[in-house]
């Protein structure tokens, strides 16, 4: 085991407001942090996929096929994603 030293006043204040001496949802929080950061659920794709997909994006806003949404519906589904993190 090793021990995360944290040379940030501010930050330590709000972990021991937060957790105080409870270690253990401490570390259950940090491991979540560390697992969702690494890793947000969606899989791999090669760099050729990811070009693809954009190329095809592009395209789809040329010739006017894409779905855009208005700020109202961009609004909502971004708060709704960011609520899901």
């Amino acid at each position: 085991m090793q021990t995360i030293q944290i040379n940030n006043a501010e930050l330590e204040k709000l972990i021991s407001s937060q957790y105080g001496s409870d270690t253990q949802s401490l570390l259950a929080d940090f491991t979540k942090f560390i697992k969702l950061s690494l890793n947000d659920g969606y899989p791999t794709i090669s760099s050729e996929e990811a070009a693809r997909r954009v190329k095809e994006a592009v395209e789809e806003v040329t010739i006017g096929s894409a779905k855009l949404l208005n700020q109202e519906e961009y609004d909502r589904d971004m708060n709704e994603f960011m609520s899901s993190l």
